[in-house]
């Protein structure tokens, strides 16, 4: 079935190309498409829903951002794969899959990979490659899908990979050295303005060649093809770049890839479990002994370890491990008076635990910024507020829930029923028949 799915996609892309030739790409072509490749993988592999991943990851994106001038709104998808991967595509899309994650050391390191992503957009690579030469925009982008949308069959996994291999050869001469020197540069330049150490995105290549061996070549460095020369320039230009912003907290985030995301039988729980018996002084270990033991169901041995755990972030571990064991009102007690948006996110489900419909309601739309990048937030606030006897709002944020994971039947159902409950006259209405009208326009 994914095979099949492979070729499909393959097939659509094939099909941009060749419109696309005889007048480029708009801005509008690029967020059209960019869109409909996203409703294509966020309906065939797993796309990761964890609070923590999802809410930090979107902290790193907008500083980022904020130092970007671009053409649209960046999304990022999380994709569930331990294959070490990240790469955009048109319309402000990128992905980037846990594997990557849990193999970065540093939150420099994986801020390095966002720039060098966003910096492919904002210089509009991607959609000049589909404009230009199809042959090589198939064999990019296919490359690209490859490795996360091609599963358990092997042989037609490595089948699509080498053929994937000739078009990145193909590939490499041009979109290597003009590209992603570009994307370097400008990468870089984003990462030291955002607050980061613009070198990050050189140590993170040099461990990824190392750790590869001469056997494998890591997805990564097949979609982004460089040379030591790269490396040297970057570490060269960037020497005095320094970190401004705090970055304490993602060790904690690599370790929650590691142990929550890896595949059954790997081990990981059991290594770290281990590492917490070896050293219990650790945070690091102490952090992942919390995951292991709340993923296996033993929560009271999460709870003790979270209450003993030497980290500044001690009440956001013991707030989500007793959220997990129902103790509702003890984690009330612990993360009231948190700000963060983890910590408010466990916050707002202890309320709804307790049975406190408003205040899970209120927390809820604290976090509604965080919405499009962790869309249960729309789900949460649309039950809460239907319970509440908001039958409108209710409707209304479901609908948007939909629209964010690609339901877009189940979207349109969601915010018809809004406007029926508002009144169609309506601010709240007219706002919402924008949203469908858009809808109508665009068929998956």
């Amino acid at each position: 079935m994914k095979l099949k799915l492979f070729f499909v996609v393959c097939l659509f892309l094939f099909s941009l190309c060749v419109s696309s030739l005889a007048s480029g790409l708009t801005v509008e072509e690029e967020r059209k498409y960019g869109k409909e490749i996203f409703y294509q993988i966020a309906n065939s592999v797993p796309i990761n829903n964890d609070p923590f991943i999802s809410l930090y990851l979107q902290d790193i994106k907008k500083r980022l951002e904020e130092v970007a001038t671009l053409p649209f709104p960046i999304t990022l998808t999380v994709i569930q794969s331990q294959t070490v991967n990240a790469f955009a595509t048109v319309g402000g899309y990128i992905y980037m899959t846990t594997g990557l994650i849990s193999f970065s050391e540093t939150e420099e390191e994986l801020a390095g990979v966002l720039a060098h992503e966003l910096a492919h957009i904002t210089r509009r690579h991607v959609a000049r490659r589909v404009e230009k030469e199809k042959y090589i925009n198939i064999g990019m982008l296919a490359t690209m899908l490859a490795g996360i949308l091609v599963g358990g069959d092997s042989q037609a996994k490595q089948a699509i990979i080498a053929g994937s291999q000739t078009a990145a050869q193909a590939l490499s001469l041009k979109y290597s050295r003009d590209d992603e020197e570009d994307a370097d540069r400008t990468g870089a330049i984003f990462a030291d303005k955002a607050g980061y150490n613009a070198t990050g995105v050189a140590d993170f290549l040099k461990r990824l060649r190392i750790s590869s061996g001469e056997v494998t070549i890591p997805q990564y460095l097949l979609t982004h093809p460089y040379h030591e020369e790269r490396i040297i320039k970057i570490e060269n230009t960037w020497a005095d770049s320094k970190t401004k912003n705090n970055t304490t907290f993602y060790p904690y985030l690599v370790v929650r890839a590691n142990v929550l995301y890896r595949p059954p039988g790997t081990g990981s729980k059991e290594i770290w479990l281990n590492k917490y018996k070896k050293d219990k002084d650790s945070p690091l270990n102490a952090y992942g002994a919390i995951l292991a033991y709340m993923s296996a169901g033993n929560i009271s041995e999460s709870v003790k370890i979270a209450s003993n755990i030497k980290s500044p972030y001690r009440d956001l571990f013991l707030g989500e491990a007793l959220v997990n064991g129902r103790k509702f009102a003890d984690a009330v007690e612990i993360l009231k008076y948190k700000h963060d948006p983890m910590s408010k996110m466990f916050l707002a489900k202890a309320y709804d635990g307790l049975g406190d419909v408003e205040m899970a309601a209120k927390t809820y739309r604290d976090l509604l910024p965080y919405g499009p990048v962790f869309p249960e937030i729309y789900y949460r606030i649309g039950m809460l507020t239907g319970r509440m006897g908001l039958e409108g709002m209710g409707y209304e944020y479901l609908g948007k829930y939909y629209l964010e994971i690609g339901r877009y039947d189940l979207a349109k159902t969601n915010l018809e029923k809004a406007v029926n409950r508002y009144g169609i006259n309506s601010r709240d209405a007219q706002d919402l028949l924008k949203i469908l009208d858009q809808l109508k326009k665009t068929s998956y």
